[in-house]
């Protein structure tokens, strides 16, 4: 059965909302930790469930963003769009991955996968989804034939479909960083390589950070 929101945002169309996440990612090897923001801001709503979205990604560590990056997705099925139309059930696709229900905290749904997207490396992911079917939390954890690599975890930070009078939180003083990529493109691209459950946020944000921790390492 679908979120009463995800009903009245159909019925309305056009009706835009966001969800903005902080992120925290700790590296473990070389113990440091990136700090950001994910936005992603719902613009269009069509009568076919189909969403058009800008995606931001903020750098909080060097004040750096990349965005507003332009993607569709569907309600119904979303692949990238952080949302769960089927939030309660037991079983629940998002793309190619498939997650579990393994448990309720705190209001929220614990859903949960685990990828081996090679031999020595697994990817576990935890969404903690409230009945409203948005992530209130999201924990992705690598690991290594040594153990865990890194835990990057995404904590809700405002949202207008929890609350009507939340506003997007976009720091002054930013620097953007020119970058031209799909997010599915580039997310096919992960799975190809290691990352496959590091949905859009991490990955991208590494590209623009890792060249500056190289050079202050």
């Amino acid at each position: 059965m679908l979120p009463i929101l995800l009903l009245l945002l159909l019925i309305i169309p056009h009706h835009p909302f966001f969800i903005e996440y902080k992120t925290i990612s700790y590296f473990v090897s070389s113990n440091s930790k990136l700090c950001g923001l994910i936005v992603e801001n719902v613009t269009n709503i069509y009568s076919n469930g189909t969403v058009k979205f800008e995606f931001y990604l903020i750098n909080l560590n060097y004040s750096e963003y990349v965005g507003p990056i332009i993607e569709y997705d569907n309600l119904s099925s979303p692949t990238i769009l952080y949302y769960f139309p089927q939030v309660g059930s037991n079983i629940i696709q998002r793309g190619s991955s498939v997650f579990q229900l393994v448990g309720e905290k705190n209001g929220c749904y614990i859903y949960e996968n685990t990828q081996h997207p090679v031999s020595t490396v697994s990817i576990v992911t935890y969404y903690y989804v409230n009945s409203s079917g948005v992530p209130s939390k999201i924990i992705f954890l690598q690991y290594g034939l040594n153990g865990l690599v890194s835990n990057n975890t995404y904590v809700l930070y405002a949202s207008n479909l929890i609350s009507l009078n939340e506003k997007i939180y976009f720091p002054s003083g930013l620097h953007k960083v020119n970058q031209a990529f799909s997010l599915n493109a580039f997310k096919n691209e992960v799975e190809n390589i290691v990352f496959s459950l590091i949905i859009v946020g991490i990955p991208v944000l590494l590209l623009f950070s890792k060249k500056k921790y190289n050079n202050n390492s």
